[in-house]
């Protein structure tokens, strides 16, 4: 797979609700926010970061997908639904490294206020 169909098929996995997204991962994956909110490192400690929040998720869609080499950006539209079963939408920007055909680095860029504040309303 090239890095387009590795990045396309992790938010197919995330949207889908299986667990194949876990597997496209290295070993030495590295996630964070931009301000470093933020930070996991080691693929464990990506997916265990990722879990609680993939709970809210009710569903994802690429919005664009720029790629070149081993390196992604894209924009993102999450539908969230919190405890309380209201919705909110919000785009995320999320910044892709590839190494070895796996995903190995993301950064991400939203409103992470604003997404706590929804989810614990």
């Amino acid at each position: 797979m090239n890095t387009k169909d590795i990045v396309q098929s992790y938010y197919k996995s995330l949207d889908e609700k299986d667990d194949k997204w876990k597997d496209l991962y290295l070993e030495d994956a590295v996630f964070s926010d931009a301000s470093q909110t933020l930070l996991a490192k080691g693929k464990e400690a990506v997916v265990q970061s990722f879990t609680p929040f993939l709970k809210g998720v009710a569903g994802i869609k690429i919005k664009q997908l720029i790629v070149e080499g081993e390196s992604a950006c894209a924009i993102v539209g999450y539908d969230y639904v919190n405890p309380k079963g209201e919705r909110m939408s919000q785009d995320v920007s999320e910044i892709w490294e590839v190494k070895n055909n796996k995903l190995a680095k993301l950064t991400i860029y939203f409103d992470l206020t604003a997404y706590r504040n929804f989810m614990s309303s």
